[in-house]
């Protein structure tokens, strides 16, 4: 017997069975009695109750009928027969000949008898041709039902009531149609709550595309792909990529076909990477997904497990939790860890799970399990990326800056490049060769969008220039400029960082009343370093529910890791506070804080300002963290002259006898308050058409202590006391 050509051939032969049971309920409809009509399903008569109980037991009916008419179905039955024959040969041949039959493919893995296959045939021929509709329709008495109903699918493939009964057992909500959603049994609109009989059937998209043999374009749940990355072209390290290909040999060489390899990592491009690479290793194609999409929905979870097993695909599973919870967050496995553990459970194939170390929870104790750690591209393979990817680049890129300032890997910084050439063809068509600047915009523009959620991100604009401190406040700030430089050569070229196992970083106190400096200096540093200032936005992280707030603060050192991003937490006071004794929960959860931020801030490597207006109220044990303590002064008369002339840009009108050294000697301001009067004296004059002089300045000066609540009074305004234009309704204490 012929082998079939493909699974379309095959499955028009199954079909042909399909139109002769439909044939063989035509026969025994049509020998029905057809009164009444025209009010069937609006009105039920006596004659036809009557003709009920005439038939015999209701259970039987069907099949009495049958039997009256069994002279007009031995023939189409011998045609069955025959035909199944037919079909079971070419079969037969098929698999011999090395081809894959869909239909055969789907029953033999979900373990389907024939019956339960007729059923799938009797849903997907409406799916096929619509005459299929009318059909359905007229067996079922009723031109709405175009679908076949299970009591209708019952009766073409059984042939008496035992053997319906017992099928019934195919419909059940654990037999494989219905669990892995090969069918769907759906309820008409106007009907609650059908028996399970006037359901009907519809066959899923994806089980018909496969059917079909068409390559997949949906799933239910992920994506779908054939990967082509290997492991050798994988950017990691050389230890790392013996331990995959060993891991892939063991695998290979593990009587079970059911493997759970367990990466563990957090860059998710390098996760995917290893996927793929994993997947292609394995011969096989990859349905990806994140586990959080799985929260609460079973049903797509089992049309996941079922195009994974009908695509023969490895499922690699990528969890979006948070890998830094708290102990008592980790305790409380979420729905989606549940449904992660039926999916184990389930899928008799490969699992690939990626992620974080504790975001899975535990594995079953009976599952063959394999474990790998991606460790973080060292700053060597780091650069080595880096000058692979810029070969290309004309001019003189510093591979060894991007590889100290960011911390991703080779999909990423493939990416940075192609998107610093970008910004070079916006900033100039006719020449888009990136500059150092384009590559490290790009750089930034790829790692950090977690942290914007907690952080407003301030561009600097202030340089060395524009900061007035006192010279041992400057040669510290210069020192932590210098520390935060030279890192890459410290740690990495002399070798100072392999002693490190944290503490790597660099960790700054800034202390001073407020309006003294702090911020300012935050954004000289991050200028002079070319780094992105985030300052971190408490409202928006600390949160009153328990372990929210780790996680928040979880979420921005990971980030800020990636991009080597200055970190500036403004009043810190209120979130590095001291612990204190513990009384109530409250207490307990407060202090598992601080401890956490403890531990957090030692291990991160890049750079974080804290800056506090009360350094007393601060943990002794964060003090002892920092590298430099800056304590920032009130400016004295000196200094705030300066302030005063730096605020005033060269090109705005001002007037010659503006006296600064007055303004200095006699108002006690810190720099934030004389930035503030410089502005508004400027919008008084502007307001008036006029230079900035010294009347619009010393209203400025009135308006900003009035502002904060400081007694204003006569003598301090000596000579320049009317230009002050005080009304008699201002508040003035006067002093002769």
């Amino acid at each position: 017997m012929d082998p079939y050509v493909d699974s379309i051939e095959h499955l028009a032969d199954e079909l042909k069975r399909i139109d002769l049971l439909i044939q063989r309920a035509l026969a025994i409809a049509r020998d029905q009695p057809q009164q009444g009509q025209e009010y069937r399903g609006l009105l039920i008569s006596e004659p036809e109750i009557d003709e009920l109980f005439k038939s015999g037991e209701f259970l039987s009916q069907h099949w009495l009928k049958q039997e009256k008419n069994q002279h007009k179905l031995d023939a189409l039955d011998h045609k069955l027969v025959a035909l199944r024959k037919t079909i079971d040969e070419r079969r037969e041949s098929t698999t011999k000949a090395g081809r894959r039959l869909t239909l055969s493919h789907l029953a033999e893995q979900f373990g389907l008898s024939s019956a339960e296959v007729d059923l799938l045939l009797v849903a997907m021929a409406p799916e096929l041709e619509p005459r299929y509709e009318t059909m359905y329709a007229y067996l079922q008495d009723d031109v709405t039902r175009k679908r076949p109903s299970a009591d209708l699918a019952l009766n073409l493939i059984c042939r008496n009531v035992r053997e319906k009964l017992f099928a019934r057992r195919y419909l059940a909500p654990d037999a494989p149609l219905i669990h892995f959603r090969v069918l769907e049994l759906l309820e008409e609109s106007h009907d609650r709550e059908p028996t399970l009989l006037r359901k009907f059937f519809k066959i899923e998209d994806s089980v018909l595309r496969f059917l079909l043999e068409h390559i997949p374009t949906k799933l239910a749940l992920g994506s779908f792909g054939v990967p082509t990355q290997t492991i050798d072209g994988l950017e990691i390290d050389g230890a790392t990529r013996n331990q995959l290909h060993n891991l892939v040999d063991s695998v290979e060489r593990s009587a079970s076909k059911k493997a759970i390899v367990r990466v563990v990592g957090s860059d998710r491009a390098e996760l995917q990477s290893v996927a793929a690479a994993l997947g292609h290793a394995l011969h096989s194609s990859l349905i990806t997904v994140d586990l959080a999409s799985v929260e609460n929905e079973s049903a797509e979870v089992s049309g996941m497990i079922r195009d994974a097993i009908l695509l023969g695909a490895v499922l690699a599973i990528f969890s979006t939790d948070n890998p830094e919870t708290s102990s008592e967050e980790a305790q409380r496995p979420p729905q989606t860890r549940k449904q992660f553990r039926r999916i184990l459970d389930e899928f008799p194939g490969g699992i690939i799970a990626l992620g974080p170390e504790s975001t899975f929870g535990d594995m079953p104790p009976d599952s063959r399990l394999w474990k790998i750690e991606l460790k973080t591209t060292s700053f060597e393979q780091r650069r080595q990326t880096w000058e692979n990817a810029l070969s290309g680049v004309a001019g003189e890129p510093n591979p060894g800056r991007l590889a100290d300032t960011f911390r991703f890997g080779g999909p990423h910084i493939r990416q940075a490049v192609a998107l610093s050439h970008s910004l070079a063809s916006l900033r100039s068509p006719s020449d888009p060769t990136p500059s150092m600047d384009d590559l490290l915009n790009a750089g930034r523009a790829l790692s950090g969008s977690n942290l914007r959620r907690f952080a407003t991100v301030i561009e600097p604009r202030y340089t060395w220039s524009d900061l007035v401190l006192p010279d041992d406040k400057r040669q510290q700030l210069e020192h932590i400029a210098m520390r935060a430089k030279h890192r890459r050569t410290v740690h990495y070229d002399w070798g100072f960082g392999e002693k490190l196992s944290r503490g790597k970083g660099l960790n700054v106190l800034f202390s001073g009343q407020s309006g003294v400096g702090k911020t300012m200096a935050a954004e000289v540093l991050a200028n002079d370093m070319s780094l992105v200032l985030f300052q971190i936005d408490l409202s928006s992280v600390v949160s009153k529910y328990i372990g929210e707030t780790e996680k928040h603060l979880a979420a921005i050192f990971r980030e800020a890791e990636m991009s080597q991003s200055l970190l500036f937490f403004d009043e810190a006071d209120s979130l590095f506070g001291k612990r204190t004794e513990v009384k109530d929960a409250h207490d307990r959860y407060a202090n598992l804080e601080v401890n956490y931020l403890l531990q957090r801030i030692e291990q991160f490597e890049g750079l974080v300002i804290l800056a506090t207006n009360m350094q007393r109220n601060l943990d002794e044990a964060f003090l002892r963290r920092m590298q430099e303590v800056i304590d920032f002064p009130f400016p004295n008369e000196t200094l705030r002259e300066r302030i005063w002339r730096q605020h005033v840009p060269p090109s705005a009108p001002v007037e010659a006898r503006i006296d600064y050294g007055f303004l200095a000697r006699q108002f006690k301001l810190s720099g934030g308050s004389i930035k503030n009067a410089v502005m508004t004296a400027a919008y008084l004059a502007a307001s008036q058409g006029k230079k900035i002089g010294m009347t619009e300045m010393i209203r400025s000066v009135r308006m900003e202590l009035q502002k904060q609540g400081k007694l204003v009074m006569k003598a301090d305004f000596g000579k320049y006391f009317e230009a002050a234009q005080m009304s008699p309704e201002t508040e003035l204490t006067t002093k002769n």
